[in-house]
């Protein structure tokens, strides 16, 4: 066992240079610096590009850290005086504009923003420089048009003060400006590292695009609103399917239809982009994907995986077994599913290699624990259900620990039931003495996830006060583990930057999308279409689960949840539904639809992890995916397993 035991913790320090790093949205997707290298056709000006690069992550970094610090102090401010320090919100809205604009602008350059790579990626290659020229194209019309928009609200601003430090409000702003202006510089700098040919043919198609677009848009507005919408959301698909990422189409569409229904002045998308992205409760996205990224970065998985072998490993089905629960406590540290595979999946592949564990059954496992693992506070999709809707972010954390547990529970016995097929080799059983030493060893780790919950679910503090708490606690578990080093800080800051500054991007874009769609009574229109089911929950609940799958395939997750949550949630109110309830149910669905082949990313993440064939997995994840399905169906059908512990907190 021992033996066993130190093995799985070697592992913890071989990096992996195949493995799929652990924020990013997007697996396979290349850097633009990488190909152009390869190519040969890198210019001298690239350096500059770099060394730009590396300022801007490492101010995206600052604005974390200075905001960390911030929060700290306003905790520590409470806890001994009673009173939170209000300059602290003014600067809260600083640095996230800046994390989000600045860390969205640095994202595109290197391919991090979520775009359909269904259709593009069996594009023929000639045909490949034209569309992402034509990508290019559409990003800087987007940037530039909502810079040029925004200059006059920005000019506005220098005149007017903040009510509690009195700066300029114009320095707020400023990030906003600064995010469009880098986007159109690096828009511009790819098509100049591109051939004349790819540029022009770019050009060709965006203007064909835009032309397209506005005659459609002019008949649509002479028409009526619900030819205005469908419209809207046949271009939204059509740019999607060409490859722009999913942020920038938010944008582009949101510009679309407000100009086309003449509901307001299309100044409206920079403003509402800027205002999406101002919310105190988004603070907790990048001090969360913060925390999980220096928990991965130092490795420090396998004292959570020695607790779960320990106990449940001799259970028939083995480390199969320990997966489970091994992402069920991670889920509550990295707020990603991706960040989760990851961390899991390599750092017990080469025991599970060793003990002879089907690989495909493997990438079957993660697959279906990761779905699970979606409602699991600090889910980064809670966090966003909370800011876009009127819903209780504590409630909807305190909403997903059930629903978790039960599809936990569906997936172990599948697994229990299929192990006598693998003919894999179980752990023998550990000893109490050595479960209560690995346990003690692990209690430093399991604080963390145990004290997010307890800490939002009591309201002893707010979720951007725990978020910050645990950044902190998972830098003092680093230095206590002895893992701390200038590498692994900076890597942490790095994917932390990233990966926040696109996330917060989208929500900032999809601020007025959202809006764009309510003033054009769009819900209304879903409401009227929905009634055509004839008021049944059950055929309501049908096309919502099915609806979200597949836009949880087409969208890559995150991204179903902002566009349609707004749109399905007043529906769902109307027929009676628990919205508590409907949102975990949504959730879980764009989780199959992110993890189920053919299209889901998540599913080729997990198949890369686990060195296996998407086609070889796929036999094995099939009676997973069916499994769950059925367990969406129960979640469905028993409100109770969602408002259960909401409603005995008091939080229903």
């Amino acid at each position: 066992m021992s033996k066993v035991l130190d093995h799985m913790e070697a592992q913890q320090n071989i990096v992996d240079p195949s493995a799929t790093p652990p924020i990013i949205a997007e697996e396979g997707r290349e850097d633009i610096r990488t190909r152009f290298r390869r190519d040969g056709s890198l210019d001298r000006g690239w350096s500059g590009a770099v060394w730009l690069d590396r300022a801007l992550e490492g101010l995206v970094g600052v604005a974390i850290l200075g905001e960390l610090l911030v929060v700290l102090l306003n905790v520590a401010s409470r806890v001994i005086t009673g009173d939170s320090i209000l300059w602290t919100q003014e600067v809260s809205q600083i640095a996230l504009l800046t994390v989000a604009f600045v860390g969205g602008a640095i994202a595109y350059p290197k391919g991090a923003h979520m775009s359909v790579r269904a259709l593009v990626d069996r594009l023929p290659a000639g045909w490949r420089p034209h569309q992402e020229a034509l990508v290019d194209w559409l990003v800087l019309a987007m940037a530039g048009a909502s810079l040029v928009l925004f200059r006059p609200v920005l000019a506005d601003r220098w005149e007017s003060r903040t009510p509690i430090m009195h700066v300029r409000e114009f320095w707020l702003s400023l990030p906003m400006a600064v995010g469009m202006a880098l986007i159109c510089y690096f828009a511009l700098y790819r098509l100049a590292l591109r051939g004349v040919r790819a540029v022009a043919g770019g050009l060709v198609g965006g203007l064909v695009v835009g032309g397209v677009a506005l005659l459609l848009g002019m008949w649509a507005h002479e028409s009526s609103t619900q030819a205005l919408l469908g419209i809207v959301l046949v271009a939204l698909f059509v740019l999607l399917f060409l490859g722009v990422p999913i942020a920038f189409v938010l944008a582009l569409i949101s510009g679309a239809y407000i100009y086309w229904g003449g509901f307001s002045d299309i100044s409206a998308v920079p403003i509402g982009m800027e205002s999406g992205a101002k919310g105190f409760l988004l603070l907790a996205i990048p001090f969360f994907i913060l925390a999980g990224a220096i928990m991965n970065s130092a490795r420090l998985m396998a004292p959570l995986a020695r607790v779960c072998e320990t106990f449940i490993g001799h259970i028939r089905g083995g480390l199969l077994q320990v997966i489970l629960p091994t992402m069920y406590i991670f889920s509550g540290i990295s707020g990603s599913k991706v960040a989760d595979v990851a961390a899991v999946g390599t750092s017990m592949r080469e025991m599970l290699d060793e003990r002879e564990y089907p690989r495909g059954e493997v990438v079957a496992v993660l697959s279906a624990s990761a779905i699970m693992g979606e409602t699991i506070p600090p889910s980064l999709v809670l966090l966003v259900l909370g800011s876009i809707t009127s819903l209780s972010t504590v409630a909807l954390f305190a909403a997903g620990v059930l629903p978790a547990a039960f599809l936990a529970v569906c997936v172990a016995a599948l697994i229990y039931f299929r192990a006598g097929k693998l003919k894999a080799i179980s752990s023998p059983k550990a000893s109490w003495r050595t479960r209560g030493a690995s346990l003690v060893a692990a209690i430093p780790v399991l604080i963390l996830p145990v004290g997010l919950v307890a800490g939002i679910v009591s309201g002893v503090a707010t979720p951007t006060e725990v978020s910050g708490l645990a950044a902190a606690y998972g830098l003092l578990i680093v230095f206590a583990y002895r893992r701390a080093s200038g590498r692994v800080f900076w890597e942490a800051f790095r994917d932390t930057s990233t990966s926040a500054g696109m996330i917060l991007f989208i929500i900032a874009a999809a601020s007025p999308f959202a809006q764009a769609l309510a003033i054009g009574g769009a819900s209304d229109q879903i409401a009227t279409l929905m009634n055509g089911l004839g008021g049944s929950k059950i055929l309501f609940f049908a096309v919502s689960i099915l609806l979200l799958i597949v836009m949880g395939q087409i969208l890559e997750g995150l991204p179903a949840i902002l566009i349609f949550a707004p749109l399905l949630l007043p529906p769902a109110l109307e027929l009676g539904i628990n919205p508590i309830q409907y949102c975990m149910v949504l959730i879980v669905a764009m989780g199959i639809g992110s993890f189920a082949p053919p299209a889901g990313i998540g599913f080729y993440v997990a198949s890369a992890i686990g060195r296996e064939t998407m086609e070889k997995s796929l036999r094995h994840f099939v009676p997973y995916l069916l499994t769950l399905i059925v367990g969406i169906a129960v979640l469905a059908a028993i409100p109770w397993l969602s408002t259960a512990l909401p409603d005995a907190l008091g939080l229903g």
